[in-house]
């Protein structure tokens, strides 16, 4: 397929995503690096050479196979032949509404803990450059929100400036320790808002393209990134289900469909096989392989984690529902062995991950899903290690934090959440979902118990 000059072609990152997949791009990114070391992007959309590389690139990512289906009924065919799909005894209303709590206020946490220092994910080092500014400020290892002073410092010795823009648009300082007023805009918390209102528009026979469809209606183009973002160009252009998913867009395997898998566990208590279909439904809409498979991971664990109480097995139930054979179960169960041997000390575990998946983009699916596990491993069941873990780990550590703390919430139920968690939100959530501005998180609670009956 011939792509038209005027699309922007991130052949970078298609790089990325084939090297990952394990196709050899040597070749290929010999041919990127002399290329960009003498065109600037506003002259490669011109270039003959440029836009030769791309097409090259492009028709390469459409064409290369591997053996990591993203096919429903071959994703199903090729899970462990021992699982636990559903567990039979019914949980008490009281139970249900304790423990859809704990996910939900533990995500926007999660997600609040790790917003303010995930513009490190472009680091060389994120984990590292995070502890070292934690740690000038006797705050390492960390246990409450960033204090601003950390941030403070970091702005003052990258730039000699003030915090920049974007920093601040995006609600950066809001979520810095003492200056929370609100849960702020966020694509993570976004995306379980409209998880719920999938659900409600459409039911849970929803498909792709109803997930394609409520996107485009609800949240402003500004407000998606990566995978979702090109899905919403691609069917504003006309393109539906699975074409939607793949065309120009490198970012396939990344984390976008993880980070909305949420609703689908909280609805699908002790389901964790449905919870994974529905999560499929919602992925298939912008990812392939190993991002829908951490989508269908993360809400079957949920699923799981409203019976059982220990994290390593919350894990492997999650990892029941996905391919037996891909990387994203390999990596997961590589991390499962790397805490075993490590016992407390999650700075090992993470070492074990960077030296495993660190060549990984930094909010590629895979490396993330390994931060999670760990921070549940290792913060067993001390919630507030759990979410504080996930963070430390660097990488997306809004996504992180918000994961972690979601399992671990529904795991242990709102009692295990400490109010220093709790109250600084004044039970207030801000999206940026069309006609959803402000939301008061005790009734999105109250919505979720209704749609988990």
């Amino acid at each position: 397929m011939t792509i038209p000059f005027d699309f922007d072609i991130d052949v970078r990152n298609y790089l990325h995503l084939l090297d990952e997949q394990g196709m050899d791009v040597r070749a290929l990114l010999r041919d990127y690096e002399t290329l960009s070391a003498h065109l600037p992007p506003a002259a490669r959309a011109s270039d003959p050479h440029w836009q030769a590389l791309a097409q090259n690139v492009v028709r390469a990512a459409d064409t290369w196979q591997t053996a990591e289906p993203s096919a429903r009924d071959k994703i199903l065919a090729a899970r462990p032949a021992v699982r636990h799909d559903a567990y039979a005894a019914p949980l008490a209303p009281e139970t249900l509404r304790s423990k859809i709590a704990g996910g939900w206020r533990a995500r926007i946490a999660g997600c609040v803990l790790g917003k303010p220092v995930e513009g490190l994910m472009g680091e060389p080092d994120s984990r590292k450059t995070l502890r070292a500014m934690l740690a000038a400020d006797h705050a390492y290892p960390l246990t409450d929100f960033v204090p601003e002073a950390v941030m403070e410092r970091h702005w003052q010795a990258r730039f000699a400036q003030n915090p920049p823009q974007w920093y601040l648009a995006g609600h950066g300082r809001d979520s810095l320790r003492g200056r929370i007023a609100f849960a702020p805009v966020d694509d993570d918390l976004n995306y379980t808002v409209l998880g719920l209102e999938i659900l409600r528009e459409y039911g849970r026979a929803f498909t792709p393209d109803n997930v394609l469809e409520m996107l485009t209606r609800l949240l402003p183009y500004d407000s998606v990134y990566t995978a979702e973002r090109a899905a919403y160009r691609n069917y504003v252009l006309g393109l539906r289900f699975p074409r939607a998913a793949t065309f120009l867009n490198p970012y396939c395997e990344w984390i976008g469909a993880q980070i909305r898998a949420d609703a689908y566990g909280y609805v699908c208590p002790g389901q964790p096989a449905q919870a994974a279909q529905l999560a499929w439904q919602d992925a298939a809409a912008t990812h392939i392989k190993n991002g829908i498979y951490g989508a269908m991971w993360t809400a079957a664990a949920l699923a799981a984690a409203f019976y059982e109480n220990d994290p390593e097995t919350i894990i492997r139930r999650g990892l029941e529902q996905v391919p037996d054979a891909c990387r994203f179960a390999e990596q997961i169960k590589a991390t499962i062995a790397a805490a075993t041997r490590n016992g407390d000390d999650f700075e090992k575990t993470f070492d074990d991950i960077q030296a495993r998946v660190g060549s990984y983009h930094c909010v590629h699916t895979i490396n993330n899903a390994c931060v999670v596990a760990a921070a549940l491993l290792h913060g067993g069941h001390d919630l507030s290690r759990v979410m504080c873990i996930a963070v430390m780990g660097g990488w997306d550590t809004d996504c992180n934090g918000a994961t972690a703390g979601s399992i671990a919430g529904v795991m242990l139920g709102e009692a295990a959440l400490e109010s220093r968690w709790i109250t600084p939100f004044n039970d207030t959530l801000h999206t940026s979902l069309c006609g959803h501005a402000a939301l008061n998180i005790s009734e999105l609670i109250t919505r979720t118990c209704a749609l988990a009956q």
